[in-house]
């Protein structure tokens, strides 16, 4: 292992491969909740899979960790400026809309206004909401403050208020637990330098340290007894705590690993879309048919790649388009 080359805390390759990585999971442990539809598991049968179902939050977190990592990376320069704006829409709410107003049209359409606000705001697809709500809130910030340290604070501070909102408004835990990791990733990249030497110099001690919280962390999300006596609040905190553990361990592997596989950087590309039409895909175009739900599961994965490449390869072109257009205006 060894830093990464240009000084950067994570590279694109690096960062594409753990984005594959966390679309895995996430799936896995949506296809894991689902398994419980068609056969009850018991023993090591459920163990396995309550493990495959706790993999959802810690990808979360990876995709957090990049985009709050890759705003500031991709803001490049003191100010907000136009050009930052339209290319989080060409690269992030341009595909949401297209494919996501796709499958709404698909499933039987609009049937009020609030269902299209529903849609436009992405509520029914949580991640989208709360990615939505942080790019709104890092453009405030970085429009208003500057300076990397009042701007660090102010959206940190953005961050807790955010997230102790869908905390009072009922939502549920993993609308908010992972919100940490995409303040940690803005950090991250104002303070790079200082903290790529503190990886070059101790970084596979505090690897080492933060794997062994690790273990204890999935330890205890497998152990029903850790439960036992302890207050919602107190659960709650825990899950931060691995959120945390979790995000500051991968932020060191990549900037320590060198990843040469292709297979999972180039799911990692196709991850947003991946996110957003496997539970389409699997609901309603595969779950009819009468198969085993392993085949069901492997057969829906399956698609879910092919559309999402496709998906990636087109929308990709035509936001390439559209950007070359809007960048020969200005």
């Amino acid at each position: 292992m060894g830093s990464n080359n240009g000084g950067q805390l994570m590279n694109k390759r690096e960062t594409d491969w753990f984005r594959g990585m966390a679309a895995v999971m996430v799936v896995l442990s949506h296809y894991a909740e689902w398994w419980t539809w068609f056969t009850p598991t018991e023993g090591n049968a459920e163990m396995f899979r309550l493990a495959l179902s706790k993999l959802g939050p810690y990808g979360v977190d990876i995709f957090f960790l990049f985009s709050g990592y890759a705003m500031v990376k991709s803001l490049g320069q003191e100010r907000m400026h136009p050009q930052f704006i339209w290319k989080r829409i060409k690269n992030v709410y341009i595909p949401y809309f297209l494919v996501v107003g796709a499958i709404e049209l698909l499933s039987g359409g609009f049937t009020s206004l609030h269902d299209f606000w529903k849609f436009v705001s992405g509520e029914d697809y949580w991640y989208m909401f709360v990615l939505f709500i942080f790019y709104i809130g890092f453009i405030v910030v970085y429009t208003i403050m500057g300076g990397k340290g009042p701007r660090c604070t102010v959206f940190c501070i953005f961050t807790y208020v955010f997230s102790y909102a869908l905390y009072e408004a009922g939502k549920q835990d993993f609308w908010f637990v992972s919100n940490i990791a995409f303040a940690i990733g803005v950090a991250a990249a104002e303070y790079e330098e200082p903290l790529r030497k503190a990886a070059d110099r101790a970084g596979g001690i505090m690897i080492a340290v933060l794997a062994a919280g690790m273990f204890f962390v999935v330890r205890s999300g497998l152990d029903e007894n850790v439960a036992v006596g302890r207050e919602a609040e107190q659960l709650l905190r825990m899950e931060i705590g691995a959120a945390v553990i979790w995000t500051l361990l991968v932020l060191l592997l990549v900037s320590k690993l060198r990843i040469k596989e292709k297979v999972v950087a180039f799911l990692g590309k196709c991850s947003l879309y991946i996110y957003l039409t496997h539970t389409y895909i699997f609901m309603w175009c595969v779950n009819a048919v009468e198969w085993s739900f392993a085949l069901r599961f492997l057969t829906s994965a399956a698609i879910t790649v092919v559309v999402s490449a496709l998906c990636y390869l087109l929308i990709g072109q035509v936001a390439k388009k559209l950007l070359s257009k809007r960048t020969k205006r200005l």
